[in-house]
């Protein structure tokens, strides 16, 4: 019965930081979307049924003549995509160092958070370049504040640091 338990408990175990990144994305996604609703009332409305029904140099004339109409847009984009990637990445982080230090777990704490940056920024790209292209330097300033903010979000929420047991472990 031991066995079964302790088997059980390592699949968890091995199961849990995939489980919170999953979480931790579909935060980040609520964030942005409270962040993009909380700008739309100082923007116009966003162009979503030209977009779905255009081609690809269609959709770039449509967010064109958007971004000229809304010039306060992009940054609002900006905002909303770094703080959802942010809150995404402390989550994790700091999920992911309570439940080690609980139980004893010695591990590196960046790979949940790299994963979830990472899907963030990958989801950046796709978003700004082909479902509602703003341009290569605009997605490019959009996934430096995404990284910048993530990697900010993961030092406020301990990453950085090494767990006592790991200091002790190097020392002996």
């Amino acid at each position: 019965m031991n066995t079964i338990k302790a088997t059980f408990k390592k699949i968890v175990s091995a199961v849990r930081p995939v489980l919170l990144s999953m979480l931790a994305l579909f935060l980040a996604g609520v964030v942005t979307t409270v962040f993009h609703l909380i700008f739309t009332p100082f923007l116009g409305p966003f162009p979503q049924e030209e977009l779905m029904g255009a081609d690809w140099a269609g959709k770039v004339a449509i967010m064109d003549e958007y971004m000229k109409a809304n010039p306060f847009a992009v940054y609002s984009a900006l905002i909303a995509h770094g703080m959802g990637a942010a809150i995404g990445v402390y989550f994790v982080t700091r999920s992911n160092i309570s439940y080690d230090r609980k139980n004893g777990i010695v591990r590196p704490q960046w790979i949940g958070p790299l994963i979830v940056a990472g899907f963030w920024m990958y989801a950046d790209i796709q978003n700004d370049l082909r479902d509602a292209p703003i341009g290569p330097a605009w997605t490019a300033l959009d996934v430096v504040i995404t990284a910048a903010l993530s990697f900010l979000a993961y030092l406020l929420a301990g990453g950085a640091r090494k767990p006592k047991k790991m200091e002790e472990a190097y020392k002996g």
